[in-house]
C-alpha cells in the first residue's frame, strides 16, 4: 500500500502537467477555431476571347480576414446640391451605417471619405489618427493624390450622360438645382467611432492602407459615375494601385437625369454604372454579406 502512494505521489505532478496542456491545447484550438472571417459573394462581368461574344456574368466567393479589411465611405454628406440626391442619401445612410457596425464589429477598418469637409473634422481624433499615419510611398511617379478621370486606354465612355449634372427632379421651388457646394460634413446618421478614420486624401488613404496591412477595400458611397469612380481614393485609383476594390453595389447611387440618354430610369441608370464597373474596374457585392438580410432597395419608382 505505502509503494502504491509512493506512486501515485511521484506520478501526479507529471498528471498535472499533463492536464495543463491539454487545456492550453484546448484554448488554442478554441482560439483558431474562433477566429472570424468573411466570406463575400462577388460578381463580375467577363469578355470571353471572341469579339462577337457579349460579356457574361461570373459569380465567385472570396473569404477575407476583416483584419486586412477596409471600408470606404465615400461622400455621404449631410445635404447636396441636387435635392433629390439628398433625400436619396438620407435613405441610404440608416442601411449603410447599420452594415458598418456589422463590418467594424468584425475588425474591418471603416474610412469616412466625406471629401471637401476636413475643417470640420479638423480637431476630431479620427482625422488626426489619419493625418499621423505614417508615410508610405506609392509607386513612383503614380498621382496618388489626383483625380481619376474617364481612362479611354481601360475602359468605354460610361453608359449614362451626366454632362447636365445629373440631377433627376427640380428643387423643390420648382425651378432647376443650381450646382454649388451644399455640404458641410457627412450626414449625422453614420456613426464615427474611435478607431475610425476620417480623410479625403488619396495619400492618407494609402498609408493606412498599407499601415494597416490592407489587402482588401470595399468601396461605397455616393455618386458612382462621379466621385465613387473618380476620387483620389476610389475605385479606379485602387484599381491602378493593383488592390483588391470591390463596390457595394447596394450601397451607392448616381447622378443620372432619366431626360438624358440613354432615357432610362435613374434607377437603371444606375444599374448601367454598375454594370460598367464590373465590366472595366472592379467586381461588387451587397451589404447582404455583412449584415444577413436582403439588399438595400431605395423607397422611390
Amino acid at each position: 500500500m505505502r509503494s502504491f502512494f509512493y506512486l501515485v505521489f511521484l506520478c501526479l505532478p507529471i498528471l498535472i502537467l499533463s492536464c495543463q496542456s491539454d487545456q492550453k491545447e484546448e484554448r488554442k484550438s478554441s482560439a483558431v477555431s474562433e477566429e472570424k472571417t468573411v466570406t463575400v459573394n462577388l460578381r463580375k462581368k467577363v469578355k470571353p476571347e471572341s469579339e462577337a461574344s457579349s460579356w457574361e456574368e461570373v459569380e465567385f466567393t472570396e473569404t477575407w480576414d476583416p483584419q486586412k479589411t477596409a471600408i470606404i465611405v465615400t461622400d455621404m454628406w449631410d445635404r447636396h446640391w441636387c435635392e433629390r440626391a439628398t433625400q436619396r442619401v438620407s435613405q441610404l445612410a440608416p442601411v449603410m451605417n447599420k452594415t458598418l457596425e456589422n463590418a467594424r464589429a468584425m475588425g474591418v477598418t471603416i474610412i469616412h471619405a466625406p471629401s471637401g469637409t476636413m475643417n470640420f473634422y479638423k480637431d476630431s481624433p479620427q482625422r488626426k489618427a489619419a493625418i499621423k499615419t505614417p508615410t508610405h510611398n506609392a509607386p513612383k511617379d503614380f498621382p496618388i493624390n489626383d483625380w481619376c478621370y474617364l481612362d479611354e486606354n481601360k475602359e468605354v465612355a460610361l453608359p449614362i450622360d451626366d454632362s447636365d449634372g445629373g440631377c433627376d427632379m427640380p428643387c423643390s421651388d420648382g425651378k432647376p438645382c443650381e450646382e454649388m457646394t451644399a455640404w458641410s460634413r457627412q450626414i449625422e446618421s453614420i456613426g464615427i467611432e474611435e478607431k475610425d478614420y476620417i480623410t479625403d486624401q488619396g495619400q492618407e488613404v494609402y498609408n493606412i492602407l498599407v499601415e494597416n496591412k490592407i489587402d482588401n477595400i470595399v468601396v461605397m458611397g455616393v455618386h458612382l459615375n462621379m466621385c465613387v469612380l473618380g476620387r483620389p481614393f476610389a475605385i479606379r485609383q485602387l484599381a491602378n494601385l493593383k488592390k483588391n476594390v470591390v463596390l457595394m453595389r447596394d450601397m451607392t447611387d448616381t447622378m443620372y437625369n432619366p431626360e438624358m440618354p440613354p432615357y432610362v430610369s435613374h434607377f437603371e441608370g444606375t444599374d448601367l454604372v454598375i454594370d460598367h464597373v464590373e465590366k472595366f474596374w472592379a467586381p461588387t457585392l451587397v451589404s447582404s454579406d455583412f449584415t444577413d438580410e436582403p439588399a438595400f432597395v431605395f423607397n422611390e419608382n
